[in-house]
């Protein structure tokens, strides 16, 4: 494996914890780690299903939040009322329990906003309307009952089914003094199953459009043939990358690698033959890439590595590596495969498109070169395979 390791006045970055002062140190101890590595399939894997984990909840959490500003506005317009119309009849002890509710999930709703946080305005939601039910029927008598069905629902969605379960137990343990409240005991009973039955099938319900919503994710995130993360997944990847950089200056590179005369491979010896030489080169990439990077398959025969918290110079050095793997490892039945990969470093004010277009360019510049290299962005002179 031919790298470059002069020293460029790189003296800022950190790899697994090594200091990077020095740079031709640096990259040399690179190089040597990528020589004796044992490779890690595993981390790539993990890689992508970290942005899917992560998408998910943040998915999660845009659903937890209308549901707390959903909770907000019905405590104002359809609660708020009640306040008016209890203290003008002199009820006011449930006048003040109904504005206490509008009053604290509003308050609720405005933390939620300002903060984007739910796992707190969640827990109090859900504690709130689930105490303040209880007080209401046991103020008001079984006739307001039904108001149990909304809440009992509500919790699955609210909290996590453990927490959602037990909280929705004690609702129901709760409610047996009222349910004993009816003359009729069959009715009582009737009151009591209804609300278990309401109950679990809101359960099973929400865990299966659970599952569901993270096999839709999956497959918004993951490209069918590689399993490698896609193009929407790349871009919020890039997007965090950007939001680092803005916030604590973490550096970050996009390396940019494309198949050299894969239409070749297509037109004489058929696409499954391609589509099973993309798949051997997404396997190849999981094995040698780092914990940190992230990989993606940008469309057709080009790959895209994120290489987070990596300068451009270092990499260079993760870049080659792989371009001598598939030279090496990847064949077809016309030879060895070779790539062409280019690689830009996130600047300050940039945005992802530029960002990726100075690596997409840099990689054209590689095939212009003569295949089977590695570019920098805006560098004139080129590592390439002696």
């Amino acid at each position: 494996m031919l790298v470059s390791i002069a020293d460029n006045g790189d003296s800022s970055a950190n790899y697994n914890g090594v200091n990077t002062s020095h740079s031709s140190i640096y990259h040399a101890y690179l190089i040597c780690s990528y020589a004796f590595r044992v490779p890690n399939s595993r981390c790539a894997t993990e890689s992508h299903v970290e942005t899917q984990d992560r998408m998910l909840e943040d998915s999660k959490k845009r659903f937890q939040l209308g549901l707390i500003y959903l909770f907000a506005v019905l405590a104002t317009f359809g609660v708020a009322p009640f306040v008016v119309m209890r203290y003008l009849n002199g009820e006011y002890l449930k006048a003040i329990l109904d504005l206490i509710i509008v009053v604290i999930a509003g308050a609720n709703a405005w933390y939620a906003y300002r903060t984007q946080s739910v796992f707190y305005p969640s827990i109090l939601a859900a504690t709130q309307y689930s105490i303040a039910t209880v007080a209401v029927i046991y103020l008001n008598g079984p006739l307001y009952f039904f108001w149990m069905f909304p809440a009992f629902s509500a919790n699955f969605f609210l909290l996590r089914a453990p927490f959602a379960i037990t909280v929705n137990v004690l609702i129901m343990l709760a409610m047996i003094p009222i349910a004993m409240q009816v003359d009729d005991q069959v009715a009582a009973f009737g009151m009591l199953a209804s609300l278990l039955f309401a109950g679990s099938m809101t359960f099973v319900f929400s865990r299966e459009a659970n599952k569901h919503h993270q096999l839709l994710q999956t497959y918004a995130t993951q490209d069918a043939l590689t399993q490698l993360g896609n193009r929407r997944s790349m871009d919020l990847e890039m997007t965090r990358c950007i939001d680092d950089f803005k916030r604590s200056g973490i550096p970050a590179t996009v390396i940019v690698l494309d198949l050299d005369h894969f239409k070749e491979v297509n037109d004489n010896f058929g696409h499954q033959c391609g589509d099973e030489l993309l798949v051997d080169i997404a396997n190849l990439l999981r094995q040698r890439a780092r914990k940190t990077d992230r990989l993606f398959r940008f469309g057709g025969e080009e790959f895209v590595i994120l290489a987070r918290n990596t300068h451009q110079e270092s990499a260079k050095v993760v870049a080659e590596d792989f371009r001598t793997q598939i030279a090496a490892h990847i064949k077809s039945p016309a030879g060895a495969i070779t790539t062409s990969l280019g690689c830009a470093e996130l600047r300050s004010g940039e945005t992802a498109i530029q960002w990726f277009e100075r690596a997409d360019r840099a990689m054209y510049q590689a095939k212009e070169e003569g295949r089977n290299r590695v570019i920098l962005a805006d560098e004139s002179i080129p590592s390439a395979a002696s």
